[in-house]
């Protein structure tokens, strides 16, 4: 229950007084927001009667003194009738029965079809706290709440007298829960106020939607006008987290020049951005950890070490001393370090005792260069307040304190995923930070050039590289700087006049970072920019009503039994063993920042702990003198849940991304949701892994046999056999019980089984240091064989026609590299011919391999070695996720020929088809998983032409296998303009019932429809021939203009209407009235270069814009066409 809360001035402006009430009922869950409370009282709280406010004094204070149950109904009908003014009339019983905590009555309102449920008002003994749960069984709270899911009535009102719970709870929605204290009443009365507005009888009896479906101001309404905004909120929230980091690292490249390049001469681009980026995850878990009061409480540490006090004090010097006052200081960066090093290593001093949480997050060696700078503390305050206040979009709006308990752990996984495509470059020459929706960051001299073409070609260019509109843009470049700006502008150039006289005409330009300066980089500054589009790659952040519907479906066959596998009904369920169902292994090979592990975790925790209540708890929950078999225990169900989840998030949870910041933030999202007061953080670094899920070593005779195809490797590889495979196994197996030692550990609960963990787990990597190089060698040698082929044939591309053709000559030169790669391997596995520099010879041959055309190699996730555990055990027993959404026209483009050319043979058995990526995915969950089940969001092309050829045809012809769940189609409930599938498939059990769209059907097709007597998939006709066009496939970004530029084009010379077209897609035909195309096209067709020259303008524009990117490629076809 909240404690006393120190009375604070009252308020001013309206939004300021829902702030402070909320910081000081401090509820469960994303309770209402401050933006929809103003909204529903612009003038702030209604006032509460002076009679009332007497009548409501005198009574809690006769009931506070007595303490008696007696006096408990008439205090309470006091405040039903006299403050809310609840009539009996509007009170009947409600429909709801046989709950062992039923509700007393419901409150009623107008419906269309007559008088309806809005409220279940729960009465409970004086001394029971409502959200409290006793002898392990569910809270008050929590068994209103499934009465609200059940009966489809959102609210609950639950009381013992003197706190008064207010629940809000919706079919999959997160339950919302603010307890408002009698005892507080009086001397805060904002809180009062605040129950007596939401709860009066009109706004509870009010339908939650008016006659044309739009949201009220009734309370239930209100509650989901907030939950609408919550993805707004999460936006916002990560542009400011963008612009924290932004500054931050923009503070240390200052600090940084002005030591001439000494504190980050020996650090890289990508270890400034991941330090700047945990610096900014290490501050939102601790906001997050001190407002669930999982940290010490005392003045000490409130004083001396709180995050969030910190930011109140750094508002107050700022306000009282002056801007420029804490711009000079540094006092405030040593503290926060102060802090995460003891988060990391805890604390022992009497006054100030921690934990050591340990964990890879707040480990001071990591990044130990952090600690070598002086951060200003006004640089601090910004990156906190954006942390902390959110911003309003308007000049009159007012900033609105932050609930991280309301955010939830997939909503802050979702604010840094965004930063996951950023980066930092270390520059040569001063750089700008432009405004539009681009905001790029370019060389000053660059833009001064483009500059001097003239104001017309000025504009276009800066169109191209702003995103921003031509009227935007002369705007801006009409702005002047006042003598402040002019000012902020020099300060921002290390007081260089020259630079901020030539930046003068593009002032307007720049955009300004949290501290109102202008975005501008000295020479020698290091620049965090955008190196990547995540949703250019189909990579999208996933619901958590999705990924827990996901998640639900494919683990329910495997906990229950009898259960859905056996065809049972549902009341007949019986779920599994604990024991049992901590032995599952469930996997995301797309991880992200763990949403679908995080639900996993939740899911199957709830599973342990319903056995556990059927069987009894484990003897390390069990109080003293506790029989597990016998009466209520008295450990609390919220000890239970988390502990519950300990042991699932260190036994059954594993991860994959490619990216290894992704990895971290999965960490992060873990640690939230496991995070017990007291206790280090779950050691996970041994299931979390960074790497490419489609590209790698699956099973172990893949690695025995030094080939993809073990069968063509034993032929080839023969020589490898013997000795090195005895090598091989002894290593597997010594890895297979070091990892296995790691999981028969409990969850950690002092730093020396954290520790002990992590020794293992480095040992087992480290016998790992030379197969995982020979596993990586098979792999890029798979990469490297479609290059070496055009390298080695002449006119390659005309004599690999047919496929068969080019499977066999991509098969040939893939055999003749790993003959060549296996002399040297059998020397370096071989103790006794081992060679430092040949291994390192063969490691930088292998890189070039892994990296191709690309920027950075490829890392292969190699799982018989890095889970040999699970791999070698059978696989796992479920794989969930929502893998990156790329059709099959943009695959080749975003992944690479070679790496699309590994997919088709490795993991499609050489199915071709211009498949989605979706589709290889599905096949990789598969082969982790062969008697396992598979839930899988793909785009709805899954069951359509060649993505399921490649995919689903697969599926169902291998013998077991079946669809026994999907979705065929439904919009995307976030921001990505897709229709997805949900698929989920497995070896189903014999009654098992599938389900099509939550109807029950015969069986389901590989086309996702229902399964009936006419089997096999549908031929396209002749007669159908040459009737329809796929479209037209754009390989560049260039080609493409905006209706405006089109236009310019045409008006400049009417004969570029030749070769510029209206550019239709399908997004214009469902979304735009009059299915106008949004875009236009330059299409020279099949013109010769000289005769496309003859169109000045568009090939000035194709040469500028496609040309550069065209020539970055090292293939010459690419280049030349």
């Amino acid at each position: 229950m909240p404690g006393p809360r120190r009375r604070r001035a009252p308020s001013i402006h309206p939004a300021e007084q829902h702030t402070e009430w909320l910081g000081l009922l401090a509820p469960d869950g994303p309770f209402l927001s401050a933006e929809v409370l103003l909204e529903a009282f612009p003038d702030g709280l209604p006032a509460v009667a002076t009679e009332v406010r007497r009548t409501l004094r005198q009574g809690w204070h006769e009931l506070d003194r007595e303490r008696t149950g007696a006096l408990v109904p008439a205090w309470i009908e006091l405040v039903l009738g006299e403050l809310l003014g609840w009539d009996e009339g509007q009170r009947a019983q409600s429909a709801v029965e046989g709950a062992r905590v039923a509700p007393e009555f419901a409150l009623f309102g107008p419906g269309p079809k007559g008088r309806e449920e809005r409220l279940h008002f729960y009465r409970l003994p004086l001394g029971t706290e409502p959200a409290r749960s006793q002898g392990g069984r569910p809270s008050p709270v929590e068994t209103a709440a499934a009465r609200c899911r059940e009966s489809g009535v959102p609210l609950a009102l639950v009381t013992d007298g003197q706190y008064w719970a207010l629940v809000h709870a919706l079919p999959g929605k997160p339950t919302s829960v603010g307890v408002f204290d009698a005892d507080l009443w009086g001397e805060e009365p904002l809180l009062l106020q605040a129950f007596a507005a939401l709860l009066e009888s009109q706004r509870v009896r009010l339908p939650a939607r008016d006659k044309g479906g739009e949201l009220t101001n009734a309370a239930a309404a209100l509650f989901e006008r907030t939950f609408d905004k919550q993805s707004d909120l999460t936006e916002d929230l990560g542009n400011q987290v963008l612009r924290a980091v932004e500054l931050l690292v923009a503070e240390i490249a200052r600090l940084d020049r002005e030591s001439s390049g000494r504190f980050l001469e020996h650090v890289g681009e990508r270890e400034i951005y991941k330090g700047a980026l945990t610096v900014l995850m290490r501050l939102v878990f601790l906001l997050y950890a001190e407002e669930q009061r999982l940290l010490p409480t005392d003045d000490l540490y409130a004083d001396h070490y709180s995050v969030s006090r910190l930011h109140d004090q750094l508002t107050a010097d700022r306000d009282q001393l002056g801007e420029e006052v804490v711009d000079r200081r540094a006092a405030a960066w040593p503290r926060l370090l102060a802090l995460f090093n003891g988060i990391h290593r805890g604390s022992e001093h009497p006054d100030l005792r921690l934990p050591p949480y340990g964990g890879s997050l707040f480990d001071p060696q990591t990044y130990e260069w952090l600690e070598g700078f002086a951060v200003a503390d006004r640089v601090v305050f910004e990156i906190l307040d954006a942390l902390v206040m959110l911003k309003p979009k308007t000049k009159k709006g007012t900033p609105t304190r932050i609930s991280y308990k309301g955010l939830g752990v997939e909503d802050i996984g979702h604010v840094y995923e965004g930063l996951l495509e950023f980066s930092v470059r270390k520059t040569s020459g001063p750089y700008v930070g432009l405004q539009g929706k681009a905001e790029p960051e370019l060389p000053l001299a660059k833009v001064e050039e483009a500059y001097s073409e003239g104001e017309e070609a000025f504009l276009d260019w800066l169109q191209e590289e702003t995103k921003a509109t031509r009227t935007q843009l002369k705007k801006m470049l009409a702005a002047e700087p006042g003598p402040e700006e002019r000012s902020r502008l020099h300060s921002a150039w290390d007081s260089d006049a020259e630079l901020t006289e030539r930046t003068l005409p593009f002032w307007g330009l720049l955009r300004t970072d949290l501290r109102e300066d202008p975005t501008v980089f000295p020479d020698r500054s290091v620049v965090f920019t955008r190196v990547g589009e995540r949703r250019k790659t189909g990579t999208h952040y996933t619901p958590r009503e999705l990924a827990e519907k996901v998640v639900r479906y494919t683990l329910e066959p495997l906990v229950y039994q009898p259960g859905p596998a056996e065809g049972a009904s549902e009341g007949e369920w019986r779920v599994k063993p604990a024991d049992e169902l901590l032995k599952l292994k469930v996997v995301d090979p797309a991880a992200g920042s763990g949403a679908f592990l995080v639900a996993a975790t939740r899911y199957l925790g709830e599973r342990v702990v319903e056995a556990w209540q059927r069987d009894g708890l484990p003897e390390e929950l069990r109080r003293d003198g506790e029989d597990p078999g016998e009466g209520e225990s008295s450990v609390e169900l919220e000890d239970v849940r988390l502990y519950a989840k300990r042991r699932v998030a260190a036994s059954c949870i594993y991860g994959v991304d490619r990216d290894d910041m992704a990895v971290e933030l999965a960490k992060l999202s873990m640690w939230l949701e496991t995070l017990a007061r007291d206790k280090p953080f779950s050691f996970l670094d041994h299931a979390l892994k960074s790497g490419d899920s489609l590209v790698g070593l699956v099973n172990e005779r893949q690695v025995k046999y030094f080939h993809t195809d073990p069968e063509e490797g034993r032929s080839i590889n023969a020589r490898l056999s013997g000795d090195v495979g005895e090598y091989i196994d002894r290593v597997l197996g010594e890895v297979t019980e070091l990892r296995r030692e790691i999981e028969s550990l409990p969850p950690v609960n002092d730093p020396e089984e954290v520790r002990q963990k992590a020794k293992l787990n480095a040992e087992a990597n480290a016998r790992l240091t030379q197969l995982r190089l020979a596993c990586d060698g098979v792999v890029a040698a798979a990469l490297a064989a479609e290059r070496y082929a055009e390298l080695d044939l002449e006119d390659y591309e005309k004599k690999l026609q047919d496929a068969e053709d080019k499977k066999y000559n991509w098969q040939d030169a893939y055999n003749r590299l790993l003959t060549f790669l296996s002399d040297e391997f059998l020397e370096l596995l071989d103790e006794s011919t081992y060679d430092f520099y040949k291994e390192e010879a063969t490691r930088s041959k292998i890189r070039d391999w892994l990296q191709g055309d690309r920027e950075h190699p490829i890392k292969p996730m190699h799982w018989a070695i890095e889970f040999p555990e699970v791999m070698g055990d059978g696989g796992f027993d479920a794989v969930v996720g929502n893998p990156p959404f790329i059709g099959g026209q943009r695959l080749t483009g975003n992944i690479g020929r070679d790496v699309r050319e590994y997919l088709v043979v490795d993991i499609a058995n050489g199915k071709r088809g211009s498949a989605d990526l979706c589709s290889y995915f599905l096949l990789r969950n598969l082969a982790l998983a062969p008697k396992g089940r598979t839930g899988i969001i793909a785009t709805n092309t899954i069951a359509q032409g060649d993505t399921r050829e490649v995919g689903l045809d697969q599926v169902v012809d291998q013998k077991g296998w079946q669809v026994y769940r999907a979705v065929k189609s439904q919009k995307w409930p976030g921001s990505a303009n897709v229709h997805v599938s949900l698929v989920w498939a497995g070896h189903g059990g014999e009654r098992e019932q599938a389900v099509l769209s939550d109807a029950r059907v015969p069986g389901i097709t590989p086309s996702l429809d229902p399964q009936s007597r006419v089997t096999g998939n549908p031929w396209r006709l002749v007669a159908n021939a040459g009737q329809s066009f796929q479209g037209s496939n754009v390989l560049g970004e260039g080609f493409i203009l905006d209706p405006d530029q089109a236009k310019e084009l045409i008006q400049k010379n009417p004969k570029n209407q030749e070769v510029v077209f209206p550019y239709l897609i399908g997004k214009d035909l469902n979304s735009r009235p009059d299915c106008s195309p949004s875009r236009w096209v330059i299409n020279f067709g099949a013109m010769s270069e000289e005769e496309a020259r003859e169109y000045l303008e568009p090939f000035e524009i194709v040469e500028r814009d496609v040309k550069p990117v065209r020539m970055q490629n090292n293939r010459k076809i690419y280049r030349d066409y």
